[in-house]
């Protein structure tokens, strides 16, 4: 069950209505903007003075709003706001009422005085975009569509696409993706078009899309390798659909025509460090610091490349890089040289260095961590339990960080199969932070583990309760009923609410694939077992198309199958428990 109950894997949720409205009045109503959008003195003189040659009444109106606003009442002042900007043709009025109502979390009043703003000004896109994001906000799918193609329509601005874009895509990806899907049709012979487009293809994970878009570009004139952004793009997806290889090949092409592009550097290294190419990864860091894109100089870049030398096993030049930042960071020099002593066997020294390390600190959860593995792999699971006692009390009145650790130690006693010690410590998180979504979401891993289905179910239909939108803890319950072969009808259903809320995600298709081949339906089974496996070749998924393929009797392609990832994974235990089924044939 590695894919799906992963502890903290993909456990986000979505921007909730209050960080919206946050979004919505503090990002779009900024002061370049909008003039009157901080509330002192200067600005109700403002507004007095500007208001000067107006009726006395709704200057004195305006007066009495700004000092509701002052003192928070904002549903008030909204209200005022809104009624005196029916009465005068002052575009800053009805943009003002526009913005209090937005104070207010009033996204009805908002877009009503949006209207009489968007009636009386002569800055038409700037209103239009402020309505995009109160329609996103409200969901009003079709209506945030609508006013993004007229707002597009009118605009003469050459970044019409990107300022569309950076309204849009503070919201749910799904809602972005429908928009531009809408903005993409009507445009698709617009070079920038095609350039957001791909971006929001890419944060919905539609790589394959993605991949044909980028790599039909080149028919449009303005194109060229010298816009890095395109290489960036087409080898993220290509590394998504486990095309490795093919992703560092893109990323040298366009490096020969940008070889000076920081961002297309790191990118570069990104992914040869992710391949393990560590050599590589220094060489070009190297050739980045000759050409003056990076200096070794800067701490961090001094971290990367001593990290980069550990696991390298190059430790002189490692050495080097630890010492040159003991100055400016001992923490992360503490860090660091654990690290390094790990590698020379100095165990006992490395827990020495760790142990150092302040636990505000940003090195410090990691440094953990790495106590962590070292007491595991020498079985001192007393000694590890009495670590942690030292840390809680350590961070007494810290409940953020304590919070972590309860979810570390929970970890760290699940992977040494320590399951009911790794049920009491998450227990007592529960106990203390009550609902929190991470600990209900890591318990029902737990009680998997003892035969507590019954927990599991609770824990996670009370995190679907709390948070409807979580896929993971959809796909979660879903694939546990699938996978023990009850309720199947039910688990069909919630994963079928996962993939509507995350269509493009490896672990969830696989979860429909596996349901539907508990359902007996291999057809159409496979189809999203074949599309999970093109996205990520985790042996769960391998496991699982080997499988299916059994079942159809495709015995040769499920023997090819297995052999490609035994060979890459030889110890992993669904792939061992595969081979007794392949040779019974």
């Amino acid at each position: 069950m590695q894919t799906y109950l992963r502890l903290y894997s993909r456990y986000i949720t979505k921007l909730e209505l209050f960080f919206k409205q946050i979004i919505i009045i503090n990002i779009l109503f900024i002061s370049n903007v909008y003039p009157l959008s901080n509330t002192n003195d200067q600005n109700l003189l403002n507004l007095t003075t500007r208001t000067s040659n107006s009726d006395s009444l709704i200057m004195q109106k305006a007066f009495e709003a700004e000092i509701l606003v002052k003192n928070q009442e904002y549903d008030e002042a909204a209200k005022i706001f809104q009624d005196i900007s029916m009465r005068t043709d002052d575009p800053e009025i009805a943009k003002r009422a526009t913005q209090i109502a937005g104070y207010a979390g009033n996204y009805e009043m908002m877009l009503k005085s949006s209207e009489r703003w968007l009636e009386i000004t002569n800055d038409k896109i700037t209103v239009r975009h402020i309505r995009i994001s109160i329609f996103a906000a409200l969901n009003k799918i079709d209506l945030a569509i609508k006013e993004t193609l007229e707002a597009i329509k009118i605009s003469k601005d050459k970044d019409r696409f990107a300022l569309a874009y950076d309204t849009i895509k503070v919201f749910d990806d799904k809602i972005v993706n429908k928009v531009f899907e809408k903005v993409y049709a009507k445009y698709k012979d617009d070079y920038l078009a095609n350039f957001y487009y791909v971006q929001i293809l890419l944060n919905n994970k539609e790589y394959e899309k993605s991949i044909k878009l980028i790599n039909s570009i080149d028919k449009f004139k303005e194109f060229s390798k010298k816009e890095s952004r395109w290489g960036i793009f087409l080898a993220e997806a290509y590394y998504a659909t486990e095309k490795k290889e093919i992703a560092i090949k893109v990323l040298k092409d366009y490096l020969e025509y940008s070889p000076k592009d920081l961002y297309l550097n790191q990118y570069y290294v990104r992914l040869q460090t992710l391949q393990e190419n560590y050599s590589e990864a220094i060489d070009h860091y190297r050739f980045m610091s000759a050409n003056k894109l990076i200096s070794f100089s800067d701490i961090d870049t001094a971290k990367k490349m001593a990290i980069l030398n550990i696991k390298a096993k190059k430790f002189e030049d490692a050495k080097i890089f630890i010492e040159s930042i003991k100055k400016d960071d001992i923490h992360s020099f503490n860090y660091l040289t654990g690290l390094l002593q790990i590698e020379n066997d100095k165990k006992k020294s490395a827990l020495s260095f760790f142990k150092k390390i302040n636990n505000e600190d940003q090195n410090y959860f990691n440094a953990v961590k790495e106590i962590v593995k070292i007491k595991i792999d020498d079985e001192q699971y007393f000694s590890l339990k009495k670590f942690f006692k030292k840390q809680y009390k350590k961070l007494e009145n810290k409940p953020d960080l304590e919070a972590r650790l309860i979810l570390i130690e929970t970890e760290a006693f699940f992977n040494a199969k320590k399951f009911i010690y790794s049920m009491e410590r998450i227990n007592y998180g529960l106990k203390k932070y009550k609902d929190n979504g991470s600990f209900l979401y890591t318990r029902a891993l737990v009680a998997e583990q003892i035969d507590r289905l019954d927990i599991l179910e609770d824990d996670l239909k009370k995190l679907i309760s709390l948070e409807p939108k979580n896929a993971q803890a959809l796909n979660a319950l879903g694939y546990t009923w699938a996978n023990n072969n009850i309720k199947l009808k039910q688990a069909n259903k919630y994963i079928d609410l996962a993939l509507e809320i995350e269509p493009n995600d490896a672990a969830i298709l696989d979860s429909k694939g596996w349901v539907l081949f508990k359902l007996g339906k291999y057809r159409q089974s496979e189809k999203y077992l074949i599309r999970a496996l093109r996205l990520n070749k985790d042996t769960e998924i391998v496991s699982h198309v080997i499988q299916l393929y059994i079942k159809q009797n495709k015995i040769e392609k499920a023997k090819k199958l297995y052999l490609k990832h035994i060979k890459l994974y030889p110890k992993d235990e669904k792939l061992i428990e595969l081979k007794k089924k392949l040779n019974e044939i």
